[in-house]
């Protein structure tokens, strides 16, 4: 079947956010008197906000704000990005232009708030590329359930099988594969384990690498 559509993960694929990300929350959680470990933010990475919420209460009780936390991490967050700026991942840019110059259909499915994402991508450029966009916390199951990614590729109106979806976690993948899209994980701070291997298509060093395998996809 031909590819006709891709649907992008947004933090840690299109944009470096998520050594940002975990700098803030493990900045904020200080604050608070906890220790958030690499280990624990790595498990809770494109996982919606109630999962995180879940996780949170789980490494630091049931007191613990989660909310407030999170709204507090993206302040830290958005202070660091007025002053720099956002950073974009390589290939980013010339992926989304190579879609539209083949006429493939472009989804968002990202686990931030789209008024969040929209900033983002709005400041690098990469807002006009998207025909549709799709934030888990918009629905009710977010990653690692594949809603996300069904509601994507409705709105593209193709089947997920018609689409190629690029992740950079985990819990992405997991939420992509389960959908039924051709997955391709493009690593950020993990690489695909022995589980991972058996749920992607491929695994891209980066996004400009994933160009050849849209044009050689067989399946």
């Amino acid at each position: 079947m031909k590819i006709k559509g891709l649907i992008f993960d947004m933090d840690g694929l299109l944009i470096d956010t998520e050594k940002l990300s975990y700098e803030a929350l493990v900045y904020d959680c200080r604050q608070r008197g906890y220790e958030l470990t690499l280990e624990q933010f790595l498990s809770i990475r494109s996982l919606s906000i109630p999962k995180c919420e879940e996780k949170f209460k789980g490494y630091f009780g049931q007191d613990f704000d989660f909310q407030d936390s999170f709204d507090k991490h993206f302040l830290y967050m958005r202070e660091h990005i007025d002053k720099y700026g956002v950073p974009m991942k390589k290939g980013a840019d010339s992926i989304l232009k190579y879609a539209r110059s083949k006429g493939l259909r472009v989804a968002l499915a990202t686990s931030t708030p789209l008024g969040i994402a929209e900033g983002y991508l709005r400041s690098l450029g990469l807002w006009e590329y998207f025909d549709k966009v799709q934030s888990a916390a918009d629905i009710k199951n977010g990653k690692p359930a594949p809603d996300v990614y069904l509601a994507a590729a409705k709105l593209l109106e193709l089947e997920p099988c018609e689409c190629m979806a690029f992740e950079d976690s985990p819990n992405g993948v997991r939420s992509a594969s389960s959908a039924g899209c051709v997955t391709v994980m493009v690593p950020d701070l993990s690489g695909p384990d022995e589980e991972l291997e058996k749920l992607i298509y491929a695994c891209a060093e980066d996004l400009d690498k994933a160009v050849d395998l849209i044009e050689n996809f067989k399946e």
